[in-house]
């Protein structure tokens, strides 16, 4: 990811560029799939017009909108996730659920306010001058950050200005008009959003400010002001009724039209990780849409078996089908899912090491991955059994810039496969790993020490000597620097 995509030519195979497909991001909100939740999500907090008292409309109006946000980033996620990979239209999302996004809203919202807090921080520090170019520079960085996030499903990873800026540099220039144009979006929401609120709710917002005025300047000394306070309030209240569906209305508009800007907005940001797919390493599906689809009699009748909720006959054709076909990979993604859906995590786990192997040596890390994460689901302690597979799987995870998840599936290696020849290697990914990534270098010597020692006609052992000649001249270097 070291290297500019703009500076690389196109090939057959690259994806249109994102500026080129600008009309279609607006028109993937409008599905009928994704309007229909999309309105019943905005439709959620008008339930609060209905509440008796301005405080607890407020209450209600805040937690309704908080759950209806939830329920609308999970399906942002999914839509930001299900482009990233090459689906660009519902019909080709997977069908199956992935469980993964279930927390990244409140990963986003954990983004938001780090972000806000960060400007806030500055203010109080440095004025309001800095507080600007932080606004800058969070508002510059946060789309690279929601990439990141929902790519690795890492808050912890999208925090760390290491794979930010990897994914900002490889982008290249285009990711500054990626910026332009989100926040364009944004200030198209500010707008009518305020319109909105201007329509709907600023006569209130006036005649409520206009009583609080009018209770301060009025001293109640007698019966005939307590009348006029009591009418006035009842006036408010009357008011506030006939109000009612105009608030509704806006408050609809408001939430609608903010989540059809962020379907937009989510919907470029993911459709920018495919099209960089290549320089970023990221596994991608070629795009069904426009394309025949070959006659798949297997397909349609375990889909017409699972409809009738026969899983059992549903299992047993998907698992012949992968059996005379061992080498493709969708006859066994088709079975691994089922298995998973049914519940078999034994067979699922037997299943896996076969799976994750195939799709290894078909270069689909990223599958690999996701197979592994499906797998731990079901047993946390789950691993590849050979430990060839093991290895590779590891130096995938860290190819896709997931260190420490390289290091935990390597994990008591040389406990669980004692004297296995591949042992030295995965030492040295190891300790490359803590020493390159994880900034670890105390443990990255012991390792190279061990590789040394006991390996030392290995050609690891020669690698590990110019990494402990190259860590002691960095500790020399920085003895220097401090002196």
């Amino acid at each position: 990811m070291s290297s500019l995509v703009h500076s690389q030519p196109p090939t057959v195979d690259t994806p249109p560029p994102f500026w080129g497909r600008i009309p279609r991001f607006f028109l993937l909100p409008l599905h009928p799939s994704i309007l229909f939740r999309v309105g019943l999500y905005a439709a959620l907090p008008v339930i609060c017009i209905f509440t008796t008292g301005i405080k607890a409309g407020m209450v209600v109006f805040f937690g309704l909108s908080l759950l209806a946000w939830i329920f609308y980033l999970r399906l942002g996620s999914r839509i930001f996730s299900e482009t990233s990979r090459g689906r660009l239209s519902p019909e080709e999302y997977d069908q199956e659920k992935d469980e993964s996004l279930a927390y990244i809203p409140y990963a986003i919202f954990a983004l938001g306010f780090i972000g806000s807090l960060a400007i806030g921080l500055v203010e109080n520090l440095f004025g309001s001058g800095p507080a600007v170019a932080a606004n800058f520079i969070v508002t510059l960085l946060m789309p690279a950050a929601l990439m990141v996030l929902i790519h690795t499903r890492s808050l912890t990873a999208s925090l760390s200005p290491g794979p930010v800026w990897e994914l900002i540099t490889t982008i290249g220039k285009p990711y500054l008009l990626l910026c332009l144009f989100l926040f364009c979006l944004s200030s198209a929401q500010m707008f009518i959003g305020f319109k909105c609120f201007e329509w709907g709710i600023s006569a209130i917002a006036e005649k409520w400010v206009a009583l609080q005025q009018m209770l301060a300047d009025l001293e109640v000394r007698s019966a005939e002001d307590l009348a006029i306070v009591q009418g006035a309030f009842a006036e408010f209240d009357s008011f506030l009724r006939r109000q009612r569906p105009r608030v509704g209305f806006a408050l609809f508009g408001f939430n609608a039209a903010a989540m059809y800007f962020t379907s937009v907005a989510f919907n470029m940001m993911g459709y920018a990780l495919y099209q960089y797919h290549q320089a970023l390493g990221l596994d991608v599906d070629e795009p069904r849409a426009g394309r025949d689809e070959p006659h798949d009699p297997a397909g349609e009748q375990i889909a017409a078996l699972l409809a009738e909720g026969q899983m059992n006959k549903a299992l047993d054709i998907a698992y012949e089908e992968q059996r005379i076909e061992p080498d493709s990979v969708a006859a066994q993604e088709r079975y691994h899912k089922l298995l998973h859906l049914a519940g078999k995590t034994d067979r699922l786990l037997a299943h896996a090491n076969r799976f994750i192997a195939l799709l290894l040596r078909q270069q689909m890390a990223g599958k690999a991955l996701e197979v592994l994460r499906r797998c731990r689901e079901q047993s946390p302690d789950f691993r590849p059994e050979d430990p060839a597979t093991l290895l590779a799987l590891a130096e995938a995870a860290r190819g896709l810039r997931d260190p420490k998840q390289a290091l935990d599936i390597m994990r008591a290696f040389d406990k669980k496969h004692p004297r296995h020849p591949l042992i030295p290697e995965v030492y040295s990914l190891s300790a490359r790993i803590l020493c390159e990534d994880l900034r670890q270098d105390a443990m990255a010597e012991r390792l190279f020490a061990a590789i040394i020692e006991r390996y030392p006609e290995h050609p690891c052992a020669v690698q590990a000597k110019e990494y402990q000649s190259a860590l002691a001249r960095m500790r020399a270097s920085d003895s220097e620097t401090a002196a």
